[in-house]
């Protein structure tokens, strides 16, 4: 049995199915059968969690959204398909260890032992260009003018993985700067992160303006078809640099996000207990299938990372098939609140 006290991760659909034990919400004490509490990451709200952990004697378990997480945005009350747990640290948090990094720096059997599956889930991945959250059209074609590509990529103001990522304000900026002075002659495309640009939060480089040299995207993309555009990406500690490693993509990284430190990015910040050399492939095992869990998006329940590649793939599908205006006859009043689930998609109206 595990105890929560968020009533966000009380409402995720499948809870038990994810943590394999029943849950029960804000307990008053601790019984026998209570064994952990769970927490979202390292948000002030996890702090009663925490307290009630220690002052039991019980493990703390750390949960994060996954890195496919769903079709739409979390913000739009979307749930997740998957979630990362940690019961050592959290994985975006570079100041203290974290299971996925002890995996990455001694699991070389348990890597080892997926390898197999990485190679099929990353060549799915890429073929359907899946990312943390899903929505998002391709890009449009981009100027074919000879000139390199550079793809600077932003983040929500204040996120933790930039707090506990070894970055701040300073380093976006850093980061803008050094895109611009190493890649002269390049056309630099500025992302914003899809909740920003929904208007949900803000960003760290809203101030960009397009120039000669300047591109800012100014409506959400699908990374994967963005970054096959480019030539190097530089992130602080956007997930996106991860999905341009798996690309094939030179990455630059002004904060230490979960893939960094290992040999396979261009750092500009250190952490010194990542020791190991691990490639893109190792880093994926570890964070996609080792920390990760999922769920069957159509039976509920616990699932695999390929039921969810596959439902992300229908729905990326569906999406572009039913985009721009419907218009739909003949329908009874009382049908219509039955049929728009099965029509409506972030791309239509």
């Amino acid at each position: 049995m595990i105890a929560v006290f968020s009533r966000g991760i009380w409402r995720i659909p499948q809870l038990e199915a994810l943590l394999g034990e029943r849950v029960v919400y804000r307990p008053r004490r601790a019984s026998r059968e209570l064994k952990g509490v769970v927490g979202w990451g390292r948000k002030p709200t996890a702090e009663r969690a925490h307290r009630f952990a220690a002052r039991n004697g019980l493990p703390y378990v750390a949960l994060e959204d996954a890195f496919l997480r769903s079709f739409d945005l979390g913000v739009r009350r979307t749930p997740p398909l998957a979630v990362v747990i940690d019961d050592v640290g959290v994985y975006y948090d570079a100041t203290r260890p974290s299971r996925l990094e002890q995996l990455l720096n001694h699991g070389d059997e348990q890597l080892a032992s997926v390898s197999g599956d990485a190679d099929h889930a990353i060549s799915l991945i890429r073929e359907h260009r899946l990312s943390k959250y899903n929505h998002a059209p391709d890009a449009a074609p981009l100027p074919e003018d000879g000139r390199k590509r550079v793809l600077v990529v932003d983040q929500t103001r204040d996120d933790m993985s930039v707090v506990l990522g070894m970055a701040d304000a300073g380093s976006f900026e850093r980061m803008l700067a050094s895109a611009r002075a190493e890649n002269p002659g390049a056309r630099i495309y500025v992302k914003g992160h899809p909740d920003v640009l929904a208007g949900k939060k803000r960003g760290y480089l809203e101030q960009v303006r397009d120039d000669a040299d300047t591109v800012v995207l100014a409506r959400d993309i699908n990374p994967l078809s963005l970054i096959e555009h480019m030539d190097r990406v530089y992130v602080v500690s956007s997930q996106v640099g991860f999905e341009a490693m798996l690309c094939g993509k030179p990455v630059v990284c002004f904060g230490m996000p979960f893939y960094a430190g290992w040999g396979a990015t261009d750092d500009r910040v250190a952490c010194d207990r990542r020791r190991a050399r691990r490639n893109a492939r190792d880093i994926f095992a570890a964070a996609y299938l080792l920390c990760s869990r999922y769920v069957h998006p159509q039976r509920g329940g616990r699932g695999t990372i390929f039921d969810v590649i596959e439902h992300l793939a229908l729905q990326r599908r569906m999406a572009r098939e039913n985009a721009g205006e419907l218009f739909c006859f003949g329908f009874q009043l009382w049908k219509r609140h039955y049929v728009l689930p099965f029509l409506k998609t972030p791309s239509n109206r």
